[in-house]
């Protein structure tokens, strides 16, 4: 290498050395955020409020319809508020229907009998309150002797117009009423087959008896 070569080579070197220092410098160490104390929250504890909830009351009250102290089934018994219906059943098979947990206040209750059958009245008022049940009784007499009674119900109720055959010693054929009654009265004693829409209903006539059966098409 000749002698000015060698000096431009040694120029070069140092002034690479130069920017290398003075980078260095520029970059210096990387800054991080300054620490201090950290704050502490203190919630505050919940409040327990220290008055007992209160007993659960009643929620209603009960309602039993006899017809002559439990002795007549058969009956269509109808619970009315407000003018309108609230509960219907009928004095099947023990000759009472009952209803549990019937809100505090003022009810009717309404019954329709089967033919030959009279009452001292047909709609009764009672106030249903805690306390004591409530018992409504009717007081009946007369029937319809050697007779087979009863109702045509569905899944949604007893049914009007349903027509019924009445096969045995005699055969007959009727129409419920309105409120899903019917009746075959005055028939000879013996084992007679009603018939609907369903599989046959067994029922025995008796003399001086009146023998209630129920045609079911659910």
């Amino acid at each position: 290498m000749s002698g000015e070569n060698f000096r431009r080579a040694a120029a070069v070197s140092a002034q690479a050395a130069v920017l290398i220092v003075t980078l260095g410098c520029e970059a210096g160490p990387t800054p991080t955020a300054p620490t201090g104390a950290q704050e502490t929250i203190t919630v505050p504890p919940q409040e327990t409020s220290t008055v007992p909830s209160p007993a659960p009351g009643p929620v209603g009250g009960r309602i039993t319809v006899t017809i002559n102290g439990e002795a007549r089934p058969g009956v269509y018994v109808e619970l009315r508020r407000f003018g309108g219906q609230w509960g219907l059943g009928t004095t099947i098979p023990s000759g009472s229907w009952e209803l549990e947990t019937v809100p505090f206040g003022d009810y009717d209750v309404v019954i329709k009998t089967p033919p030959g059958l009279t009452c001292d009245a047909t709609r009764k008022s009672v106030t249903v309150g805690p306390g004591q049940p409530m018992l409504v009784d009717f007081a009946c007499f007369g029937d319809v002797k050697g007779s087979i009674v009863g109702f045509a119900s569905a899944e949604f109720g007893t049914v009007a117009s349903a027509r019924i055959s009445l096969t045995g010693p005699v055969n007959r054929e009727t129409l419920s009423n309105r409120d899903g009654f019917f009746a075959f009265e005055n028939l000879p004693p013996g084992e007679y087959l009603l018939r609907w829409c369903k599989d046959p209903v067994r029922a025995s006539a008796r003399d001086g008896a009146t023998v209630f059966a129920t045609v079911d098409c659910s």
